[in-house]
């Protein structure tokens, strides 16, 4: 799931957003990853 996460914020921001966003901001990162996870979970 993290996989399209990524992909998606990729292709919605720039390419290399996900990987900044981890670096720079891990609790954004993981906040944004959690409110997708509870969005988009099949």
């Amino acid at each position: 799931m993290i996989e399209i996460f990524i992909e998606v914020t990729d292709q919605l921001f720039w390419q290399g957003y996900a990987e900044q966003l981890s670096i720079e901001n891990p609790a954004k990162f993981s906040s944004e990853f959690n409110d997708f996870l509870n969005l988009y979970n099949f």
